[in-house]
């Protein structure tokens, strides 16, 4: 059965606002190579579990960007009830599969 299990990192470089920096694709290109590598040559020893790195690029100009915070409706699976961790051991964890309740 494949593992549904990944491990999500996400970094945001920002230009500040009104500075007039003409950043050039090959400046960009090696800012990606120099970070992709740094990342691979971390991951062995500090995530030694995984079999692959997946790098996604992106250079934008955000005219248009928001985002929304949707508060979801308090339920036993998404609330902390003091004396409960809400979180199933380890153990538990293995026995589930995706979907699976608790």
């Amino acid at each position: 059965m494949p593992s549904h299990r990944v491990l999500t990192l996400s970094f945001e470089l920002h230009v500040p606002e009104g500075l007039r920096a003409n950043i050039r694709g090959a400046r960009i290109d090696a800012a990606i190579v120099a970070l992709k590598s740094a990342v691979q040559s971390l991951a062995p020893s500090h995530f030694p579990w995984a079999d692959r790195i997946v790098v996604r690029s992106e250079w934008s100009y955000r005219w248009l960007d928001s985002t929304d915070v949707i508060t979801m409706p308090p339920t036993p699976d998404n609330t902390v009830t003091e004396g409960a961790s809400g979180v199933p051991d380890d153990l538990e964890l293995e026995r589930l599969g995706p979907g699976e309740a608790r």
